[in-house]
């Protein structure tokens, strides 16, 4: 696009502008949401969300940010925003600046997949994942895995992995990562 990382140009804005206008009342349909629920969301008036969406008017930057954070993070949306490219790779590196390399691979891996992979999961799939997201976060702090496992949100446990679990390390263990999570 032959923008800079950080700086993306009038043109291109505007490009990106243009792609998403003639779509914004199949997203808004798709989302459920009346004209004037959506203004109040991305923080417009009903009025110039309005002539927006017709056309006669067009979007702010600012306004295109709000409209593609909410159709990218809506289950009912996601989908069909994806499919109209609406987002350039280049403006996804700039989101993503302050991620890690990992994150951003891990993000455009799932990306186009997660809702579809999460709707065809069971309960014990998605405690599986969990599991298995515990054991690897433990494997990167260096934190006993039977400390992660007792402390992680939604998993009850009524008696210790081993031994160890009951120790006063432990414990402390348990009350910092529930501390961490709640924050």
């Amino acid at each position: 696009m032959g923008s800079t990382f950080w700086s993306i140009t009038k043109e291109e804005k505007e490009k990106l502008i243009t792609t998403l206008t003639p779509e914004l009342a199949v997203l808004r349909a798709k989302a459920g949401l009346s004209q004037e629920e959506l203004s109040d969301l991305i923080g417009v008036s009903r009025q110039t969300y309005s002539a927006i969406e017709r056309g006669a008017k067009q979007m702010s930057w600012s306004t295109f940010l709000s409209l593609i954070l909410f159709y990218d993070c809506n289950r009912k949306t996601h989908q069909a925003f994806k499919s109209i490219e609406a987002i350039s790779q280049e403006l996804m590196l700039v989101f993503n600046a302050g991620n890690s390399a990992q994150e951003v691979k891990l993000n455009l891996f799932l990306d186009d997949r997660t809702n579809a992979i999460i709707e065809k999961l069971d309960e014990q799939a998605i405690r599986s994942i969990k599991t298995m997201i515990m054991v690897e976060y433990a494997r990167c702090t260096s934190t006993p895995g039977e400390v992660i496992v007792k402390s992680f949100d939604g998993m009850n446990f009524n008696v210790p992995v081993i031994p160890s679990a009951k120790s006063k390390a432990a414990h402390q263990s348990i009350k910092e990562i529930k501390q961490a999570h709640e924050k």
